[in-house]
């Protein structure tokens, strides 16, 4: 598969122009190569990572995190050092699907909420509303479908005896659109109008409610299979039943509050502070899962999305390394001199 083809897959489900402003999302090093034989797949591109891909010879990486939020040069020698060496002295290609990929609520971003059947999904904190418009052409358009779908954002096409008779595609795109087709084919006739049942919401965390109310044991033990937790970090008083459930991947304690708000009975994140956990104790019952297990589980299942999309590709998902971990304390025995 070309480059350019397997860009547009990532961008699918992880838009360029949802991304934050603070963000870093795209190519974070270049490469010349016009096709892809090999893909990894990441949460962190970290020394360890970008090694084991390298080593399975694959010609992009393509990670959450970013190598680098904000810019900078390879001044001392260290990891960022190291990465940039390996990546520019074999032509691997890296990419980053950060916040791009987190407010996509429909795409991997979403895998917990399929996982528990949530019902009724919203985004806990909207940050991009895109308003779609209808347009009809008379008499119906010979139109490639597969090109203008990748290109616009199409969301629906209607078909008249094998021709295009409308399309709903975002608002944004609808003045390029027309353009585009006034200089493939001349004049034509069109009306268009708003289609607000297309209307996409994007943002961060997800909230949705389950068929019925569960026992907050069965809720619990389901969610340690899903995530593979055997310890975890709880806040506020546990709720008796399960039914509404919000969460949000990485560092999302500042939803917490909204996630209450909507009716949550319970909340997930990671990397919960202390002065945080104080404010939302006694909102509701908020687990902290860690940064780690919601991205990663999130990366493994569109890594599995992609090997279906693009079947010639061979793809190696390259698990993460948690940095922090649990450890008994030995024994503590008196120094020399102590009593």
């Amino acid at each position: 598969m070309l480059l350019n083809d397997f860009l547009n897959l990532i961008e699918e489900d992880a838009p360029l122009n949802l991304a934050l402003d603070w963000d870093r999302s795209g190519i974070q090093v270049a490469a010349d190569k016009e096709e892809l034989k090999a893909v990894g797949l990441c949460l962190d591109p970290s020394p360890d990572s970008i090694d084991k891909a390298v080593r399975l010879g694959c010609d992009l990486i393509l990670s959450h995190h970013p190598l680098s939020i904000k810019p900078r040069l390879p001044d001392k020698i260290d990891s960022f050092h190291h990465i940039l060496s390996l990546l520019l002295s074999t032509g691997t290609c890296l990419y980053s699907a950060h916040t791009s990929l987190d407010v996509n609520p429909s795409g991997p971003a979403g895998w917990l909420a399929r996982e528990l059947k949530l019902e009724q999904c919203r985004v806990i904190l909207p940050t991009k509303n895109i308003q779609s418009e209808f347009l009809s052409f008379t008499p119906p358009l010979q139109l490639e479908t597969d090109k203008i779908s990748t290109a616009f954002e199409v969301q629906k096409v209607i078909h008249h005896e094998k021709r295009v008779s409308g399309i709903v595609l975002p608002r944004e795109k609808v003045e390029t659109f027309l353009l585009r087709l006034k200089e493939e084919m001349g004049l034509f006739s069109f009306e268009r109008w708003p289609s607000p049942g297309h209307d996409r919401v994007f943002g961060l965390g997800i909230y949705g409610v389950m068929a019925e109310k569960i026992p907050f044991s069965t809720f619990i033990n389901k969610l340690a299979r899903l995530l593979e937790l055997k310890k975890i970090i709880c806040i506020g008083t546990q709720p008796e039943y399960v039914q509404k459930v919000g969460y949000c991947p990485g560092s999302g304690g500042d939803l917490a509050s909204r996630a209450f708000a909507l009716g949550a009975d319970v909340f997930m994140s990671g990397d919960l502070k202390y002065h945080k956990a104080q404010e939302i104790e006694p909102l509701g019952f908020t687990l902290d899962v860690g940064h780690f297990i919601l991205e990663e589980k999130m990366m493994l299942d569109w890594c599995r999305v992609l090997r279906q999309k693009a079947p010639g590709i061979q793809f190696h998902y390259i698990k993460g390394n948690v940095p922090l971990y649990i450890s008994d304390i030995p024994a503590l025995k008196s120094s020399p001199g102590e009593d």
